[in-house]
């Protein structure tokens, strides 16, 4: 295994902590309360008062609420909660600029952020408590919908015991631990099951722990053997002995609380290998940890509009999270046999006795539920056999999904085949270690433009990557901190190209880079391939450098400039990932193409439906999008108006398309129409090839619209668009956006109109 002896993100953490203690004084902001709100000093975070619904049984107070807190207690937010919402800068900035002498940067202009914790009751003796934030907390890919997200735990409360499923991540810590002791008697709390551990969610875990101590009681931790030995590994060796014990989960494994009898499910994905989901026959709830998640905030905590509101959410997160091991996914859902509690019987491919068993499914699943009555695998002689007879799905993030509970489950099934059918075709290996995350992010990019292309992607353990897989380019990302040699070697053996990305700890590549460097170097296969190098560093990047300049000697491919990211990535930076990646996945197409135009007939015609389609003609326009700090232009012709009330467009846009990623729904963006005569300049610009991050309107005169956009001097009129909906259509996205405001600039101009000889190309 090449493995260091403590995690790099360990010594990361462990080093910017305590330059933070050293350069402020001070390790955490606290939270005072006036009015019955939650309010963070000289910050502006605003939370408003959430009651509980109802309460029926020992240790909850009923009506109580995180405004019922002490108003002397106050909250400790810690560190790294700032650090994520962006309100003071990271541990790492501020050591720099204290050991080189460098001024300290401007402070970041003030984040509207608003967040609270709530409590409700999802069944009976269920409560569900929900970390709420309604913006974006980091800049990730998986929160690319800037829809906000929550962080969801449940508490179920048996006849002998209570259990606590889940913990909040870090940007919850302290709220959730106060919430628990306000709502609850903690000391009634015996058991802690962890679907999904992090080392983002320790700081809460502490946070808990610490609170039990205090009231001389302890918890046993039920969890998956990855999940204990990660436990083992960051808390400490007295914390285990004094306040909780570790219980590691086997297949087959219950929990019986009194009336509540958990049955557990080992879930591992390369992505998540702790998985473990919990299902509680009595309430008939399924509790997925990450599976059916969705980053998304709503006032309600269920479903309601179900797929019509909530489906974008959903296929955004299975392609970030999920499509990248479609093998893994398929196991874990099959394990999951989930039948909702009121699904009508399928008679498909069943004659004879088997449509008289769908037939008592239904029955047995409606009369059980409706007397609410456990129902556990195989109770009913077989009729059910192992199918998990489900009212509800709880997930980590997210809506709780009832109403959508059976469209849910079947689209996963077709994403998941959808992914197995394009990871036949072609696979790039992402390697990469990570202290921060900040390279991790940027692997994530760099995989999320790859696959868009239309290769299959297999991850092992990349912390929320879509890349590769939007594309259909396979993507195999290993982490070497945790992957063996033998591992390695294989991937570079099956994979069309990789990437490598490495931190810079004290001037050099960690130890596990170096060596998967090393098997690299030595691959002869590996040669052949395109490949890319980034990085994330604090002080000047040396790794990233080291690895180039050794792939450059041994005359490796380069399929685009380096990417080197100084502390966090931004938009831009990502940007800039993503793009490279589209750059990796088109050479990797072109070699492709090669092989196959070697093979086959050097003259080809079209057919007649080509030519037909060809015929089809468009208006040319340019398309300009902004989002923070990331900006992007394309040349498009598939653009029709498609409703007169309100006015509405639809515009295609291709997968590998690099604005693609910022007319995602609820964006802004210009599109103007360009006129006779006036078009070859803008399109010459336009279509020329550019690197990553490349200012496309570079050298055009343009004036910035109200929404961000670019308007072009030259254009015959323009218009302010938001984007409605999206449809996917093949290897394309057809979007919807209504027309905000426009402006016809020149009526004496025709528009400018594309044509084509064949509809296989533009």
């Amino acid at each position: 295994m090449m493995a260091l002896t403590m995690p790099i993100a360990q010594c990361a953490h462990a080093c910017a902590l305590a330059s933070a203690a050293a350069t402020s004084g001070t390790s955490s902001a606290v939270v005072s309360r006036s009015g019955g709100s939650v309010i963070l000093n000289a910050v502006g975070i605003l939370s408003s008062q959430h009651k509980l619904r109802s309460s029926s049984w020992t240790g909850l107070r009923p009506g109580a609420g995180v405004s019922q807190l002490s108003k002397t207690d106050g909250i400790h937010v810690c560190r790294e909660v700032l650090e994520t919402h962006g309100l003071v800068r990271a541990a790492a900035v501020d050591q720099s600029s204290v050991t080189t002498g460098a001024p300290p940067p401007p402070p970041a202009a003030p984040i509207k952020q608003e967040s609270d914790v709530r409590i409700s009751q999802v069944a009976k003796d269920t409560m569900t408590i929900r970390g709420r934030c309604m913006d974006r907390l980091k800049y990730e890919v998986e929160y690319g919908l800037k829809r906000g997200t929550t962080n969801n735990s449940y508490v179920i409360k048996g006849t002998n015991s209570t259990a606590l499923i889940d913990i909040m991540d870090q940007s919850f810590a302290e709220a959730f631990t106060k919430t628990l002791e306000t709502a609850f008697d903690l000391s009634s709390i015996k058991y802690l099951v962890l679907g999904h551990f992090s080392p983002k969610r320790v700081e809460s875990l502490k946070i808990l722990l610490q609170a039990l101590e205090k009231k001389g009681t302890s918890i046993e931790i039920y969890c998956s053997n990855p999940a204990a030995q990660l436990l083992t590994k960051l808390l400490a060796s007295d914390t285990l002995e004094k306040v909780y014990k570790l219980k590691t989960v086997r297949a087959g494994d219950v929990l019986d609380l009194g009336g509540h009898e958990l049955q557990f499910i080992l879930t591992p994905t390369p992505r998540w290998p702790d998985g473990m989901c919990s299902y509680d026959p009595s309430t008939q709830l399924l509790f997925s940890q990450k599976l059916f998640s969705a980053h998304v905030c709503e006032e309600n905590d269920y479903d309601i509009g179900g797929v019509d509101v909530y489906g974008e959410d959903w296929r955004f997160y299975f392609e970030c999270m999920l499509a990248s091991s479609p093998k893994q996914t398929k196991a874990a859902l099959e394990k999951l046999d989930i039948v909702a509690q009121y699904s009508k019987p399928s008679y498909k491919d069943r004659k004879g006795v088997d449509v008289v068993k769908e037939d008592m499914k239904f029955i047995f699943s409606t009369v059980l539920s409706a007397f609410n009555l456990p129902i556990s695998k195989g109770m009913l002689a077989g009729s059910l056999g192992d199918k998990l007879v489900t009212a509800a799905i709880c997930p980590l993030h997210g809506p709780i999904v009832r109403s959508s509970l059976t469209e849910l489950v079947r689209e996963y099934g077709v994403w998941t085949y959808e992914k197995l059918k394009q990871s036949e075709e072609a696979t790039v290996a992402v390697i990469y270690a990570s202290a921060y995350g900040n390279t991790t992010a940027l692997a994530q990019a760099i995989s999320y433009m790859t696959a868009a292309l239309g290769f299959a992607i297999l991850s092992r353990d990349i912390d929320e990557s879509r890349g590769i897989s939007k594309a259909g380019v396979g993507v195999d990302t290993l982490n070497v901190e945790i992957c063996s040699t033998e591992e390695l070697v294989a991937s570079l053996q099956r994979c069309s190209g990789f990437v490598i990305g490495s931190p810079t700890l004290g001037g050099h590549m960690p130890t596990p880079i170096q060596n998967a460097l090393g098997v690299i170097l030595c691959d002869e296969y590996a040669k052949k391939l395109p490949c890319g190098v980034f990085g994330s560093f604090g002080w000047s990047g040396e790794a990233v450098d080291m690895i180039e300049q050794r792939l450059k000697d041994c005359d490796f491919n380069l399929a685009f400039p380096t990417i080197r990211c100084k502390f966090k990535p931004t938009e831009a930076t990502l940007q800039v990932c993503e793009e490279s990646g589209t750059d990796l996945a088109q050479a990797i197409r072109k070699l492709k193409l090669k092989k196959r135009s070697e093979a086959a007939p050097k003259f080809t015609v079209a057919s007649n439906v080509e030519q037909a389609v060809g015929r089809v003609v468009g208006s040319l326009c340019v398309l300009t999008a902004r989002s923070g700090d990331a900006e992007s232009a394309m040349l498009a012709s598939w653009v029709s108006q498609a409703s007169f009330v309100p006015p509405g467009l639809t515009i295609a846009v291709a997968k590998d398309r690099a604005v693609e990623g910022l007319v995602l729904v609820g964006a802004r963006f210009v599109v103007n129409v360009l006129g006779q005569n006036k078009s070859n300049a803008v399109a010459k610009q336009l279509l020329k090839p550019f690197l990553p991050g490349e200012n496309r309107m570079e050298g055009l005169e343009t004036t910035v619209a109200s929404n961000g956009g670019l308007i072009l001097k030259d254009a015959i009129s323009w218009m302010e668009c938001t984007v409605q909906s999206r449809m996917e259509t093949g290897d394309h996205w057809v979007l919807y956006a209504v027309v905000d405001s426009g402006k016809l600039e020149d009526d004496t101009t025709l528009t400018a109109v594309h044509y084509r000889k064949t509809g296989a190309r533009y």
